[in-house]
């Protein structure tokens, strides 16, 4: 077999490197776009799975975790405090209404009572800086409730619950250490909530 010089065998040339990257590039595309189109197929079979899971064991009683059911004495609730605006009331409300029940505005309203004996909310120094202020604070909050039935009857005596934070105090950077002390209060506030419930519920169930 001979060649003629100068010739090249159409079958042997070589193509041209942009060629080669074009079809680079359209096979990754395409690898890509199974890749995405799987990925969203998996996706939407583990949300499919996870809310049927979710379905059957709600449908066998099961709940998740902060899910408290709500006792059927709270299913009214008046409640009692001396003011009814503190950060404590406040929570307390939010806590009941989340869980279901309604408040009233009247004791002679309601099917159960949860008065606030008393409430704390304070700022302890902890450590003093060398120019002599505050450097660190221990932030308190506390409360002592009582659950009566709308007659008066006692259902669950005084009980005091309480929860500490520490906040490290910057001079120089007074008003967002303010902002941030009070908004440690309203989440201790909200958890000490979470805990009268959760401790009212278990008591209940206990008679």
């Amino acid at each position: 077999m001979t060649f003629k010089k100068g010739l090249i065998n159409p079958s042997c040339r070589r193509r041209p490197a942009s060629n080669a990257l074009n079809l680079l590039d359209s096979g990754l595309r395409r690898n890509d776009e199974r890749r995405i189109n799987q990925d969203f197929l998996n996706r939407c079979c583990n949300t499919f799975a996870m809310l049927l899971l979710l379905t059957s064991l709600s449908a066998c009683g099961f709940k998740l975790r902060g899910d408290v059911e709500l006792p059927q004495i709270l299913q009214e609730t008046y409640i009692e405090s001396k003011n009814p605006f503190t950060g404590m009331a406040r929570a307390l409300r939010t806590e009941l209404e989340g869980a279901g029940a309604r408040i009233v505005e009247s004791s002679k309203q309601a099917t159960a009572v949860l008065r606030i004996v008393n409430e704390k909310s304070v700022n302890r120094i902890l450590s003093v800086g060398s120019t002599g202020k505050a450097s660190e604070y221990e932030l308190f909050d506390s409360v002592t409730f009582e659950l009566t039935d709308h007659k008066g009857k006692a259902l669950i005596s005084p009980q005091n619950l309480s929860m500490i934070r520490d906040l490290v105090f910057d001079e120089n950077e007074l008003l967002g250490k303010v902002a941030e002390a009070e908004q440690l209060h309203i989440k201790m506030r909200r958890s000490l909530a979470r805990q009268v419930f959760t401790h009212i519920n278990v008591e209940l169930k206990r008679q």
